[in-house]
């Protein structure tokens, strides 16, 4: 029996924001366009790149080329300089709002993310899903790799988000999520203004003010093996100042929208 109401077929992108990624770019689209072919979804991968000096970009060109093939695209947005993660990401999914997609994912480019999750992401969003968030914080989840210093800071800090802003994100600072196009269009993007983990959190708070359907899902997070962190270690410090102001400025944003 064919339903009622069926959903239209997924048509799936990704952004990958990268700074200084040389040592990691090349095998992590590799391993995305496996998961994606597994997943059985058309998907478009979004390169940002902020001409980076190891040159990334240049290598992200060449992947365009040599990767894109059938249902999987590859496409690299050149930025003048590093401006942040914030602003990459706002850049990116921007640009992938003009086009024709369903969903957007977010995901980093140093494997702390397994590409081996898009498969569990396509699958929620299938169901119906317009807001799936990967979570280290709930059974299944954990982190390997971490130094015990910066698990506390995490943990900590994510308790302290969730205490002010609601239990029902369980993971704020962790970039790996899926977002439907139509929720995204809802979060205006460019209001968006924290910078490094505070952009998560205030994505993803403004988003779950939107959302239909929200999931998390358990993820593993492992320690980049190549490359250097880029965030400064003083950030999660900073972003954690904005979660009083987001508690209250984004529902009343939500509130004057209805």
């Amino acid at each position: 029996m064919i339903p009622k109401n069926p959903r239209p077929p997924i048509r799936l992108a990704i952004a990958v924001p990268t700074y200084n990624e040389a040592k990691n770019i090349t095998k992590l689209v590799s391993q995305i366009k496996s998961s994606v072919k597994k997943a059985n979804v058309p998907c478009t991968l979004l390169i940002i790149d902020d001409n980076s000096p190891d040159g990334t970009g240049a290598l992200a060109d060449k992947l365009v080329t040599s990767q894109t093939s059938g249902d999987f695209v590859v496409e690299v947005l050149h930025r003048k300089g590093k401006e942040g993660l914030g602003k990459a990401y706002v850049a990116g999914l921007q640009r992938l709002l003009k086009q024709n997609y369903t969903h957007i994912m977010q995901m980093d480019a140093d494997f702390s993310h397994d590409p081996k999750y898009i498969q569990d992401f396509v699958s929620q969003a299938r169901e119906g899903k317009d807001f799936v968030a990967a979570s280290r914080y709930m059974k299944g989840g954990g982190i390997v790799g971490w130094e015990l210093h910066r698990r506390i800071l995490s943990l900590g800090g994510n308790i302290y988000a969730r205490l002010l802003l609601g239990n029902t994100i369980t993971d704020y600072t962790n970039g790996l999520n899926m977002f439907s196009t139509e929720l995204l269009r809802k979060v205006r993007l460019d209001s968006l203004r924290a910078a490094g983990y505070g952009f998560f959190i205030e994505l993803k708070y403004t988003a779950l003010q939107y959302a239909k359907d929200f999931v998390q899902i358990p993820i593993i997070l492992v320690d980049r093996q190549r490359g250097q962190s880029k965030l400064p270690k003083n950030t999660i410090f900073i972003s954690l100042i904005l979660v009083p102001r987001l508690r209250f400025s984004v529902k009343k944003k939500t509130r004057a929208n209805k």
